[in-house]
Protein backbone atom coordinates (compact mmCIF):
# COMPACT_ATOMS: atom_id res chain seq x y z
CA UNK A 1 0.00 0.00 0.00
CA UNK A 2 1.14 3.55 -0.69
CA UNK A 3 -0.18 7.01 -1.45
CA UNK A 4 -1.12 7.91 -5.01
CA UNK A 5 -1.28 11.64 -5.50
CA UNK A 6 -3.93 13.18 -7.76
CA UNK A 7 -2.83 16.79 -7.34
CA UNK A 8 -5.35 19.62 -7.48
CA UNK A 9 -8.89 18.31 -7.96
CA UNK A 10 -10.70 21.62 -7.38
CA UNK A 11 -9.10 24.89 -8.42
CA UNK A 12 -9.92 28.17 -6.74
CA UNK A 13 -9.17 30.89 -9.24
CA UNK A 14 -11.37 33.97 -8.93
CA UNK A 15 -14.56 31.94 -8.37
CA UNK A 16 -16.29 34.89 -6.72
CA UNK A 17 -15.35 38.10 -4.88
CA UNK A 18 -15.30 36.14 -1.61
CA UNK A 19 -13.43 33.22 -3.21
CA UNK A 20 -10.52 34.67 -5.15
CA UNK A 21 -8.01 32.00 -4.13
CA UNK A 22 -7.15 29.17 -1.72
CA UNK A 23 -8.94 26.16 -0.34
CA UNK A 24 -7.35 26.54 3.07
CA UNK A 25 -7.28 23.62 5.56
CA UNK A 26 -9.61 21.06 3.90
CA UNK A 27 -11.92 19.39 6.43
CA UNK A 28 -13.87 16.39 5.12
CA UNK A 29 -16.90 14.35 6.13
CA UNK A 30 -18.73 11.49 4.43
CA UNK A 31 -22.41 12.21 3.72
CA UNK A 32 -23.66 9.07 1.98
CA UNK A 33 -22.94 9.23 -1.74
CA UNK A 34 -21.09 12.51 -1.28
CA UNK A 35 -17.90 13.51 0.46
CA UNK A 36 -18.20 17.12 1.52
CA UNK A 37 -14.96 18.96 2.09
CA UNK A 38 -15.12 22.29 3.89
CA UNK A 39 -12.40 24.87 3.47
CA UNK A 40 -11.64 28.56 3.85
CA UNK A 41 -11.88 30.50 0.59
CA UNK A 42 -9.83 33.73 0.60
CA UNK A 43 -10.86 37.08 -0.82
CA UNK A 44 -8.37 39.63 -2.18
CA UNK A 45 -7.54 40.74 1.36
CA UNK A 46 -6.81 37.17 2.57
CA UNK A 47 -10.03 37.10 4.59
CA UNK A 48 -11.11 33.47 4.90
CA UNK A 49 -14.76 32.42 4.69
CA UNK A 50 -16.23 28.94 5.05
CA UNK A 51 -17.31 27.14 1.90
CA UNK A 52 -17.33 23.57 0.64
CA UNK A 53 -16.95 21.29 -2.36
CA UNK A 54 -18.98 18.08 -2.83
CA UNK A 55 -17.17 15.09 -4.33
CA UNK A 56 -18.31 11.71 -5.61
CA UNK A 57 -17.84 9.26 -2.73
CA UNK A 58 -16.75 6.48 -5.09
CA UNK A 59 -14.38 8.68 -7.07
CA UNK A 60 -13.45 11.74 -5.00
CA UNK A 61 -11.50 13.25 -7.89
CA UNK A 62 -14.91 14.08 -9.44
CA UNK A 63 -16.46 17.37 -8.33
CA UNK A 64 -20.25 17.42 -8.03
CA UNK A 65 -20.91 20.89 -6.64
CA UNK A 66 -19.40 23.69 -4.59
CA UNK A 67 -20.81 26.41 -2.37
CA UNK A 68 -21.83 29.56 -4.21
CA UNK A 69 -21.78 31.72 -1.09
CA UNK A 70 -20.22 31.53 2.39
CA UNK A 71 -22.03 29.22 4.79
CA UNK A 72 -21.38 31.51 7.77
CA UNK A 73 -21.94 35.24 8.19
CA UNK A 74 -18.94 37.47 8.92
CA UNK A 75 -18.41 38.24 12.59
CA UNK A 76 -18.74 41.85 13.79
CA UNK A 77 -15.56 43.83 14.33
CA UNK A 78 -13.99 43.27 17.73
CA UNK A 79 -14.90 39.60 18.06
CA UNK A 80 -12.17 36.94 18.12
CA UNK A 81 -13.04 35.80 14.57
CA UNK A 82 -13.75 39.17 12.95
CA UNK A 83 -10.89 38.83 10.44
CA UNK A 84 -11.70 35.43 9.02
CA UNK A 85 -12.33 31.79 9.84
CA UNK A 86 -10.64 28.49 9.00
CA UNK A 87 -12.23 25.03 9.46
CA UNK A 88 -10.32 22.58 11.65
CA UNK A 89 -12.48 19.54 12.43
CA UNK A 90 -15.98 18.34 11.70
CA UNK A 91 -17.81 15.98 14.07
CA UNK A 92 -21.21 14.29 13.79
CA UNK A 93 -22.97 14.00 17.16
CA UNK A 94 -26.65 12.94 17.23
CA UNK A 95 -28.55 15.61 15.27
CA UNK A 96 -25.63 18.05 15.31
CA UNK A 97 -22.90 18.55 12.77
CA UNK A 98 -20.16 20.55 14.47
CA UNK A 99 -17.32 22.44 12.87
CA UNK A 100 -14.50 23.54 15.13
CA UNK A 101 -12.75 26.45 13.46
CA UNK A 102 -9.90 28.91 13.86
CA UNK A 103 -11.03 32.49 14.33
CA UNK A 104 -8.60 35.22 13.27
CA UNK A 105 -8.25 38.71 14.68
CA UNK A 106 -5.51 40.91 13.20
CA UNK A 107 -3.70 43.83 14.80
CA UNK A 108 -1.50 46.64 13.52
CA UNK A 109 1.10 46.03 16.20
CA UNK A 110 4.71 45.03 15.80
CA UNK A 111 4.60 42.79 18.87
CA UNK A 112 1.27 41.10 18.05
CA UNK A 113 0.26 40.62 14.43
CA UNK A 114 -2.79 38.43 15.10
CA UNK A 115 -4.54 36.07 17.50
CA UNK A 116 -6.06 32.71 16.54
CA UNK A 117 -8.47 30.91 18.88
CA UNK A 118 -10.96 28.07 18.45
CA UNK A 119 -14.64 28.63 17.80
CA UNK A 120 -17.57 26.29 17.22
CA UNK A 121 -20.43 26.40 14.73
CA UNK A 122 -23.27 23.89 14.67
CA UNK A 123 -25.59 22.68 11.90
CA UNK A 124 -28.95 21.02 12.54
CA UNK A 125 -29.72 20.41 8.84
CA UNK A 126 -26.82 18.11 7.94
CA UNK A 127 -24.43 20.86 7.00
CA UNK A 128 -26.55 23.16 4.84
CA UNK A 129 -26.49 26.03 7.34
CA UNK A 130 -24.46 26.72 10.46
CA UNK A 131 -24.81 29.00 13.45
CA UNK A 132 -22.24 30.09 15.99
CA UNK A 133 -22.40 28.31 19.33
CA UNK A 134 -21.08 31.47 20.97
CA UNK A 135 -19.55 34.82 20.10
CA UNK A 136 -16.63 33.78 22.29
CA UNK A 137 -14.13 31.02 21.50
CA UNK A 138 -14.78 27.61 23.05
CA UNK A 139 -10.99 27.33 23.40
CA UNK A 140 -9.65 30.80 24.07
CA UNK A 141 -6.63 32.49 25.64
CA UNK A 142 -5.66 31.67 29.21
CA UNK A 143 -3.42 34.73 29.58
CA UNK A 144 -3.21 38.07 27.83
CA UNK A 145 0.08 36.95 26.25
CA UNK A 146 -1.28 33.77 24.66
CA UNK A 147 -1.97 34.46 20.98
CA UNK A 148 -2.48 30.96 19.51
CA UNK A 149 -4.66 28.17 20.93
CA UNK A 150 -6.11 26.58 17.86
CA UNK A 151 -5.22 24.52 14.78
CA UNK A 152 -6.56 21.49 16.59
CA UNK A 153 -7.88 18.17 15.43
CA UNK A 154 -10.95 17.38 17.52
CA UNK A 155 -12.90 14.13 17.58
CA UNK A 156 -15.14 12.03 19.81
CA UNK A 157 -13.90 8.61 20.92
CA UNK A 158 -15.37 5.74 22.88
CA UNK A 159 -14.13 5.66 26.46
CA UNK A 160 -13.33 2.70 28.68
CA UNK A 161 -17.05 2.19 29.19
CA UNK A 162 -18.86 1.29 25.94
CA UNK A 163 -21.55 3.88 26.68
CA UNK A 164 -19.04 6.59 27.52
CA UNK A 165 -17.75 9.05 24.95
CA UNK A 166 -14.75 11.29 25.31
CA UNK A 167 -14.00 14.44 23.33
CA UNK A 168 -10.31 14.98 22.71
CA UNK A 169 -8.44 17.67 20.85
CA UNK A 170 -4.80 17.93 19.80
CA UNK A 171 -4.19 21.64 19.62
CA UNK A 172 -1.45 24.09 18.65
CA UNK A 173 -0.61 26.23 21.66
CA UNK A 174 1.52 29.37 21.83
CA UNK A 175 4.89 28.92 23.56
CA UNK A 176 6.85 31.99 22.57
CA UNK A 177 7.44 34.48 19.75
CA UNK A 178 10.35 34.34 17.33
CA UNK A 179 11.61 36.80 14.74
CA UNK A 180 11.41 35.43 11.20
CA UNK A 181 12.70 37.85 8.60
CA UNK A 182 11.61 40.82 10.68
CA UNK A 183 8.15 39.42 11.51
CA UNK A 184 7.05 38.38 14.96
CA UNK A 185 5.86 34.79 14.53
CA UNK A 186 4.39 32.55 17.24
CA UNK A 187 6.01 29.19 17.95
CA UNK A 188 3.62 26.54 19.27
CA UNK A 189 3.61 23.09 20.81
CA UNK A 190 1.10 20.42 19.92
CA UNK A 191 -0.80 19.70 23.14
CA UNK A 192 -3.88 17.66 24.07
CA UNK A 193 -6.86 17.87 26.41
CA UNK A 194 -10.19 16.17 27.02
CA UNK A 195 -13.76 17.48 27.34
CA UNK A 196 -16.98 15.80 28.45
CA UNK A 197 -19.17 17.49 25.85
CA UNK A 198 -16.88 19.20 23.35
CA UNK A 199 -18.28 22.59 24.31
CA UNK A 200 -16.52 23.28 27.58
CA UNK A 201 -12.77 22.69 27.61
CA UNK A 202 -10.34 22.86 30.53
CA UNK A 203 -7.38 25.21 30.83
CA UNK A 204 -5.00 22.34 31.56
CA UNK A 205 -3.27 20.72 28.58
CA UNK A 206 -0.52 18.13 28.20
CA UNK A 207 2.34 18.45 25.72
CA UNK A 208 2.38 15.89 22.91
CA UNK A 209 5.08 17.32 20.65
CA UNK A 210 7.13 20.36 21.72
CA UNK A 211 8.78 22.91 19.49
CA UNK A 212 12.44 22.25 18.71
CA UNK A 213 14.69 25.29 18.63
CA UNK A 214 15.92 26.05 15.09
CA UNK A 215 14.15 22.93 13.81
CA UNK A 216 10.38 22.77 14.48
CA UNK A 217 8.44 26.03 14.80
CA UNK A 218 5.04 24.44 15.35
CA UNK A 219 2.38 21.95 14.34
CA UNK A 220 -0.55 22.62 12.04
CA UNK A 221 -3.91 20.85 11.82
CA UNK A 222 -3.35 17.11 11.72
CA UNK A 223 -5.44 13.95 11.19
CA UNK A 224 -5.79 11.36 13.96
CA UNK A 225 -7.83 8.16 14.12
CA UNK A 226 -8.25 5.13 16.38
CA UNK A 227 -7.31 1.71 15.01
CA UNK A 228 -9.39 -0.58 17.21
CA UNK A 229 -7.82 -3.71 15.72
CA UNK A 230 -4.40 -2.91 17.17
CA UNK A 231 -5.70 -0.65 19.95
CA UNK A 232 -3.70 2.39 18.88
CA UNK A 233 -4.17 5.98 17.88
CA UNK A 234 -2.56 6.74 14.55
CA UNK A 235 -1.83 10.17 13.19
CA UNK A 236 -0.60 12.23 10.27
CA UNK A 237 0.92 15.43 11.61
CA UNK A 238 1.60 18.76 9.91
CA UNK A 239 5.07 19.81 11.05
CA UNK A 240 6.15 23.42 10.49
CA UNK A 241 9.88 23.90 10.05
CA UNK A 242 11.78 26.80 11.60
CA UNK A 243 11.61 28.68 8.30
CA UNK A 244 7.78 28.52 8.63
CA UNK A 245 7.38 26.03 5.76
CA UNK A 246 5.74 22.59 5.75
CA UNK A 247 7.90 20.04 3.94
CA UNK A 248 6.06 16.90 4.94
CA UNK A 249 3.16 15.22 6.74
CA UNK A 250 4.69 13.02 9.43
CA UNK A 251 3.35 9.73 10.82
CA UNK A 252 3.22 8.48 14.41
CA UNK A 253 1.35 6.03 16.68
CA UNK A 254 0.23 6.08 20.31
CA UNK A 255 -1.58 3.84 22.77
CA UNK A 256 -3.10 6.67 24.82
CA UNK A 257 -3.12 9.74 22.55
CA UNK A 258 -0.53 11.45 24.75
CA UNK A 259 2.71 9.51 24.44
CA UNK A 260 3.55 9.11 20.74
CA UNK A 261 6.33 7.43 18.82
CA UNK A 262 8.92 9.75 17.33
CA UNK A 263 7.56 11.61 14.32
CA UNK A 264 8.71 10.03 11.08
CA UNK A 265 8.83 10.79 7.38
CA UNK A 266 10.25 7.31 6.73
CA UNK A 267 7.02 5.41 7.35
CA UNK A 268 5.14 4.48 4.17
CA UNK A 269 2.06 6.30 5.39
CA UNK A 270 3.88 9.61 5.80
CA UNK A 271 3.66 12.05 2.90
CA UNK A 272 6.39 14.44 1.83
CA UNK A 273 6.94 16.96 -0.94
CA UNK A 274 8.64 14.22 -2.99
CA UNK A 275 5.42 12.19 -3.00
CA UNK A 276 3.45 14.80 -4.93
CA UNK A 277 2.82 14.41 -8.64
CA UNK A 278 3.62 18.01 -9.61
CA UNK A 279 6.71 19.07 -7.68
CA UNK A 280 5.08 20.85 -4.75
CA UNK A 281 7.50 22.40 -2.28
CA UNK A 282 5.09 22.24 0.69
CA UNK A 283 2.39 19.85 1.92
CA UNK A 284 0.26 20.15 5.05
CA UNK A 285 -3.15 19.94 6.78
CA UNK A 286 -4.35 16.40 5.95
CA UNK A 287 -8.01 15.43 6.36
CA UNK A 288 -8.90 11.75 5.99
CA UNK A 289 -11.91 9.73 4.89
CA UNK A 290 -11.61 5.99 5.60
CA UNK A 291 -13.60 3.92 3.10
CA UNK A 292 -13.33 0.12 3.05
CA UNK A 293 -9.71 -0.62 2.07
CA UNK A 294 -8.98 2.92 0.87
CA UNK A 295 -8.09 6.15 2.62
CA UNK A 296 -8.74 9.49 0.94
CA UNK A 297 -6.47 12.32 2.05
CA UNK A 298 -7.40 15.90 1.24
CA UNK A 299 -4.56 18.32 1.85
CA UNK A 300 -2.93 21.66 1.01
CA UNK A 301 0.09 22.26 -1.18
CA UNK A 302 2.10 25.41 -1.89
CA UNK A 303 1.17 28.68 -0.19
CA UNK A 304 -1.37 27.02 2.11
CA UNK A 305 -3.57 25.73 -0.68
CA UNK A 306 -3.56 28.78 -2.93
CA UNK A 307 -4.31 26.73 -6.06
CA UNK A 308 -7.11 24.71 -4.51
CA UNK A 309 -8.02 21.35 -3.01
CA UNK A 310 -5.60 18.45 -3.41
CA UNK A 311 -6.18 14.69 -3.09
CA UNK A 312 -4.08 11.58 -2.45
CA UNK A 313 -5.45 8.03 -2.06
CA UNK A 314 -3.92 5.19 -0.05
CA UNK A 315 -4.20 2.23 -2.36
CA UNK A 316 -2.33 -0.72 -3.85
CA UNK A 317 0.85 0.26 -5.64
Amino acid sequence: MSWKDYGVIFKVDDLAPWAKSHFYVPTAISLGDVIRVYGAFWDENNYGRLGYVDLDANDPSKVIEFSRKPILDDAPQGLFDCDGVTPLSIVKEDDELRIYYAGWQKFNQTDKRYTIFTGLVISYDNGLTFQRFSNDPVIGPRTDKETVRTGGFTQIFQGNNASEHVWRTWIATHVKDVDLNGKVTPAYNLETMISKDGKEWPDKQEVVFPIKENEILGYGRSAIWKDDVVGKFKGLFSVRSWDARYYGIYYSESYDGLEWDELSLDNRMSFSVSDTCDNQSEVCFPSLIHQDNRIFMFYNGNDFGKEGLRLAIWEDS
